[in-house]
């Protein structure tokens, strides 16, 4: 599409990737000029996707749009992905929702979740040192951005020995748009097969400090259900790893293009949340959220949206948004303005935010620390993109130092 060129309606997603990852093309032309927008998913649904931040904000507070997805039939973005796992967390509405989330809320506060900086610090040190007696280039990817969430979140879950390599081969699933709905229900049922077990061990070697813990243990005393039990375990799983691994690998990736900014973190370090807050803003994690349903007509600028239709939103676009957001195309640490719009609006505000800092934290000023001369063995122009990911990163991202 030229920068004068209509496109034609509906739009089909995945869409192109702007310059090194950036906002899609479509998505800013869909914001300037069509903010309420149909989409035509991978699975053949045709969505309206909103892309103004104000718009975004008002639709996700709003009761009549729903993210109960585990009916039959609900909209997919491919096919039996996990918004099909009945009474999850992501699946409930209000009252259910807040019912739920206040087990496990104490627990991911921003106070809460400073006890694991020590933790993600000592397996980002293990992976650092294995990679400086390794081969030099490496790809980052696969030596630390891709292995260090699991590796530290699995800790943090509760993961056991036994199961740390069913683990590792469950996650990060590949939420990937390309696939087939069979291979997306096959990748499915094998974490709720992990999942499974898990709370089978967990149940009989209870690990108190832990959140699937807590839920276990709301389940015996009544709280929640034994499907909501199982089904918000299962999504803390999915989001504790693949939502981290794009901003673990575009965030290094934005500093090395950007090195005045970097020197500025590695000259002091009190800056390297600011940083973190910039790589949150600049790419969120995927291009385009999972679907909500309208419980009833909704009109939006002036467009109907009927009892029954999908609605999604690019959480990248309200990050990006002009009218909220100064050059939204520059990288800048020193905005103003945080990453916080980049984890939702509404009841599902994401309820990982402040720990998923911690983890970008502690591993990006970790990397920079003990390499501080790290750079792209490559020209920005070679890194593998793919736009069928869910989760917006090079699939690889190889480095020198």
């Amino acid at each position: 599409m030229t920068s004068t060129a209509e496109p034609d309606l509906p739009l089909h997603y995945p869409f192109p990737l702007g310059d090194t990852g950036a906002l899609p093309p479509l998505t800013a032309w869909a914001q300037q000029a069509k903010p309420v927008c149909p989409v035509r998913l991978p699975s053949g649904v045709t969505a309206w996707m909103l892309t103004r931040k104000d718009d975004v904000a008002q639709a996700l507070a709003d009761n009549r749009f729903s993210r109960n997805l585990a009916e039959p039939g609900s909209p997919r973005m491919v096919g039996e992905d996990l918004t099909s796992v009945d009474h999850a967390i992501f699946n409930l509405d209000p009252p259910e929702h807040g019912r739920v989330r206040q087990v496990l809320s104490s627990w991911f506060t921003r106070r809460a979740v400073q006890r694991h900086r020590p933790l993600v610090a000592r397996h980002a040190q293990r992976l650092l040192a294995a990679m400086a007696d390794g081969p030099n280039p490496v790809d980052l990817v696969e030596a630390y951005t891709a292995t260090l969430p699991l590796d530290a979140m699995g800790e943090v879950m509760g993961v056991p020995p036994d199961l740390a390599q069913e683990c590792r081969r469950v996650y990060p699933m590949s939420l990937d748009l390309s696939s087939t709905p069979d291979a997306v229900e096959k990748e499915t049922d094998a974490a709720k097969q992990f999942i499974a077990k898990l709370i089978k061990v967990r149940r009989a070697e209870p690990m108190p400090d832990s959140p699937v813990h807590a839920l276990i243990e709301a389940r015996e005393q009544g709280l929640i259900t034994e499907a909501e039990m199982f089904g918000t375990v299962f999504l803390i799983f999915v989001t504790s790893f693949d939502p981290l691994v794009a901003p673990l690998t575009t965030g290094p990736m934005m500093l090395m293009l950007h090195r005045a900014q970097l020197a500025e973190c590695q000259a002091d370090p009190a800056l390297w949340p600011k940083a973190v807050e910039e790589i949150l803003r600049y790419f969120h994690n995927g291009g385009l959220g999972f679907p909500r349903v309208a419980r009833e007509d909704v009109e939006l600028r002036g467009t109907l949206i009927r009892a029954g239709d999908a609605l999604v939103v690019p959480m990248q676009a309200v990050t990006w948004d002009p009218r909220h957001y100064r050059n939204p195309e520059r990288f800048n640490i020193h905005r103003a303005t945080d990453g916080s719009a980049t984890f939702g609006a509404g009841p599902h505000y994401c309820l990982g935010s402040q720990l998923a800092r911690v983890v970008l934290q502690e591993a990006i000023s970790a990397l920079f620390t003990r390499f501080p001369t790290l750079d792209l063995a490559v020209s920005e122009r070679e890194l593998p993109w793919d736009p069928n990911r869910m989760f917006t990163r090079p699939m690889q991202l190889p480095v020198t130092w």
